[in-house]
């Protein structure tokens, strides 16, 4: 082999190698962020569907990831809007699904169901107004008291009376208990839906059922504030 030809192999060699990593680089934030919401992004579900837990509302968790609630901060103005009816796919962990819905799946890896939620109803703070009570009226040092929790803001809540979670024939089959509380859904001549397993909740009055959380400190958006610098 002439040394050209060791030259061009050697380069082609390096040109892989580099596209090999970075196709592994670009997979990586699929793969970090297991648990996807397609119908409102960053939202996480509450243990169990509930009528407290509104927007300004303060939780913490230590150091033993124990979740404390602090405070409702009344002073925050709940605002709200009427979504309609929702339907979207989301990825639960199986602890999310035994906490919310009794059902015990045997798989570590996420868990896609598709949601459909009836009336959601929306409430929200406003950034403007969170920043100007919790840090420039000084509120935040009344509810930051243990340095080593980590302290959260719940900034939106959706909640209905009505709420469906549906599987496909997958994660059905991943069932360990609980497979009889869900329903068979119909299809259309003879063709089942993509999600044809159903459980479906129903309350007399509207329960808080997703939330979105801002993490809060004693300086506003630190992490914010260390990469500018």
């Amino acid at each position: 082999m002439t040394n050209y030809n060791c030259v061009m192999t050697m380069k082609n060699l390096l040109l892989m190698i580099i596209f090999l990593i970075g196709n592994l680089t670009f997979a990586q934030p699929d793969s970090l962020n297991q648990f996807q919401n397609s119908i409102f992004p960053d939202f996480k579900p509450y243990s169990t569907p509930r009528t407290n837990g509104r927007p300004g509302t303060v939780y913490r968790i230590d150091r033993d990831q124990v979740t404390y609630y602090v405070q409702d901060v009344k002073v925050l103005t709940a605002h709200s809007s009427e979504e309609g009816d929702i339907v979207g796919r989301m990825s639960f962990s199986r602890e999310q699904l035994l906490q919310m819905l009794n059902i015990e799946f045997a798989t570590d890896e996420p868990i896609w169901a598709e949601v459909f939620i009836s009336n959601a109803f929306r409430e929200y703070n406003e950034q403007t107004q969170v920043d100007f009570i919790l840090w420039e009226k000084g509120e935040i040092e009344k509810l930051i008291v243990d340095e080593f929790s980590t302290y959260y803001l719940v900034r939106e809540t959706i909640s209905t009376k009505n709420i469906a979670f549906r599987f496909n024939q997958e994660a059905y089959d991943k069932i360990i208990t609980g497979a009889g509380q869900l329903e068979k859904l119909k299809g259309r001549k003879g063709v089942l839906p993509d999600f044809p397993y159903e459980i479906s909740k129903k309350w007399k009055e509207p329960r808080r059922v997703f939330y979105l959380d801002q993490e809060i400190g004693l300086e506003p958006y630190p992490e914010r504030e260390e990469e500018e610098e």
